[in-house]
């Protein structure tokens, strides 16, 4: 009887504690957000890390903790400096992204972290490699172009967190100057800025690359080209991945080779013979690499596949006029918009 009275007493308790724990999960969130913009270092230092070690969702609650701070700041309203400065500080530390108040990516510098991200999630890897730290102010000159025109583009930054795990590399410090006017006052900048984008498939093998600067529109067409063959040779083998990445770079080969050539023709250009030769025999037998003499080993695809860009490009590049290409320029004016 005793324990027929205690049965409903007990099962009350144990849904007040089911019920309550993500209410208390989302206070212990919200206590962490705050924590991490203390003034109080001993308390912001082990919030931060506590948010970094989340992953994404770390990033998303100081987002949403403090949203109103940030779109003011993006709207450029007045923000409190002392407070916007401590909160800068919480979110590139947790993103590992300076900046990152105005894209809302978060980055993974370690890269057995991103795959295993990967792997759970099933998305391609997005991995840039730079000279010099993606939080720093003076990392090399790309970078500071991706931070401030194409990570901060909203339809960049969405498609990115929507089809992408983030990570980044750096090479190497970015090459500095310094300039000492001699009356206390120093100028300091970087003095060049190499980099490129890796994209890689949920195993963390890479399919392709963007290097260099690319506009928004540029930019999320190539990362959709590469997302679509990242996805399809995730689950292949060995052998079925190789065939799929020849395939898919020998396409992409032929059709470099034909936008340039057209470019060319379009400014008045002649277009090579060798070049218009090689398009036509590709056009015919797109599974075939145009190399001369003709390889039958499959290991050497690779130097193939060089060869058969490095001569389309030696011949391109030299039948293109840049000064006719300048005033064709407005016709990629959309693409290059930023």
């Amino acid at each position: 009887m005793r324990r027929k009275l205690l049965m409903p007493v007990f099962a009350s308790l144990c849904l007040s504690l089911i019920f309550a724990l993500p209410a208390s999960a989302s206070e212990r969130s919200s206590q962490l957000a705050r924590l991490a913009v203390s003034e109080n270092t001993t308390e912001a230092t082990p919030a931060i890390a506590e948010l970094r070690a989340m992953g994404p969702a770390g990033l998303k609650i100081l987002f949403e903790t403090h949203g109103e701070e940030i779109n003011r700041a993006v709207a450029g309203l007045a923000v409190n400096e002392k407070e916007w400065q401590r909160l800068t500080v919480a979110l590139d530390a947790v993103s590992q992204q300076r900046n990152s108040y105005s894209s809302g990516l978060y980055w993974y510098t370690d890269a057995d972290e991103a795959k295993a991200a990967a792997k759970a999630s099933g998305k391609p890897i997005l991995s840039l490699r730079l000279l010099g730290n993606l939080t720093e102010e003076f990392s090399c000159a790309n970078s500071r172009f991706f931070r401030a025109v194409l990570y901060a583009n909203t339809d960049v930054s969405k498609y990115l967190r929507e089809h992408f795990i983030l990570h980044w590399k750096s090479v190497r410090p970015a090459p500095r100057v310094t300039i000492d006017f001699g009356d206390g006052r120093r100028l300091e900048r970087t003095l060049t800025g190499n980099s490129i984008h890796y994209i890689l498939d949920s195993n963390g093998l890479p399919v392709d690359a963007l290097p260099g600067l690319y506009g928004p529109t540029a930019f999320m067409r190539g990362l959709a080209q590469a997302e679509t063959i990242a996805t399809q040779v995730a689950t292949k083998n060995v052998g079925e991945r190789s065939q799929a990445l020849r395939a898919y770079h020998n396409a992409r080969i032929q059709q470099i080779a034909a936008d340039w050539a057209s470019d060319v023709a379009r400014t008045g250009g002649t277009v090579p013979r060798d070049v218009v030769a090689r398009i036509e025999r590709r056009k015919s037998s797109p599974g075939a690499i145009e190399i001369a003499p003709l390889a039958v080993s499959k290991s050497i695809t690779e130097v193939n596949i060089l060869r058969s860009i490095t001569a389309d490009a030696t011949s391109l590049e030299a039948a293109t006029d840049i000064s006719s290409w300048s005033e064709d320029s407005t016709r990629l004016k959309a693409e290059a918009s930023l």
